[in-house]
């Protein structure tokens, strides 16, 4: 398995996001069109906490889901993660 630096890793991961928004917002296009329009995950999340996912702090976007929702740890790590 390869071994990859922090700023490999980085780029990767802003590869990946980049590519899942443009997924996201093809299917947002599409969905008009079909029996269960597309939502997405940040539409039902608090701006703060979409900034702070994607900015690769997901801990912190857990914690302030939790704060601003009340929810339990499973439910906010399920939101984050969609995000």
């Amino acid at each position: 398995m390869p071994v990859y630096n922090e700023a490999q890793l980085s780029s990767y991961v802003d590869q990946i996001f980049a590519r899942l928004q443009r997924i996201e917002d093809h299917l947002a296009i599409s969905s008009p069109t079909s029996a269960e329009p597309f939502v997405p995950a940040s539409a039902s999340a608090p701006d703060d906490v979409v900034a702070l996912a994607r900015a690769g702090d997901r801990i912190g976007a857990i914690k302030r889901y939790r704060e601003i929702t009340g929810c339990g740890l499973e439910e906010a790590r399920t939101v984050v993660a969609g995000l």
